[in-house]
């Protein structure tokens, strides 16, 4: 998330929010997913989303929020725009990714996987070793997949 203001922003009869109290706003939404608060993390991020729909981090975790409540369509949505706003970001890559695995569309997840992957060629971002990780699980599951299609001989 940027911590740079950009239009401060009324919501309802509230005051409006600075940068900084949009930045503690979504620490503490982070904190309640962390927490396994998925609910209550969701209604920050979507009073977030609402005051600020620029921002790609919170259709991240908005998405987030869904995919952990199983809302995967929903979460799917929210990645989408994110990776719009914000395409250098492999969080919303590897949790779409996620969301496809969990469709049943695990060609879509690898290639999801795979972008992740190269946006951080080093791995220096932990969620990248987890995209290698779910990639190869992916073509794995693939290839299994097409070994069961496959017909048989008829020997």
């Amino acid at each position: 998330m940027t911590t740079e203001s950009k239009a401060t922003v009324m919501h309802d009869n509230e005051k409006p929010l600075s940068a900084a109290e949009m930045l503690e706003r979504a620490t503490e939404g982070f904190n309640l997913f962390q927490d396994g608060r998925f609910s209550e993390a969701l209604a920050i991020f979507e009073t977030l989303l609402a005051l600020d729909a620029s921002e790609a981090y919170f259709h991240t975790a908005l998405g987030a929020c869904h995919l952990a409540l199983e809302d995967l369509d929903l979460a799917v949505d929210c990645f989408n725009r994110a990776i719009e706003l914000d395409p250098t970001d492999l969080t919303p890559f590897v949790n779409r990714g996620e969301a496809a695995l969990r469709q049943g569309r695990v060609m879509e997840a690898a290639q999801d996987f795979n972008r992740a992957v190269a946006l951080d060629p080093e791995g220096k971002d932990p969620l990248s070793a987890r995209a290698r990780m779910l990639a190869a699980a992916a073509m794995e599951s693939a290839e299994d997949v097409g070994e069961s299609e496959a017909p048989e001989d008829d020997a």
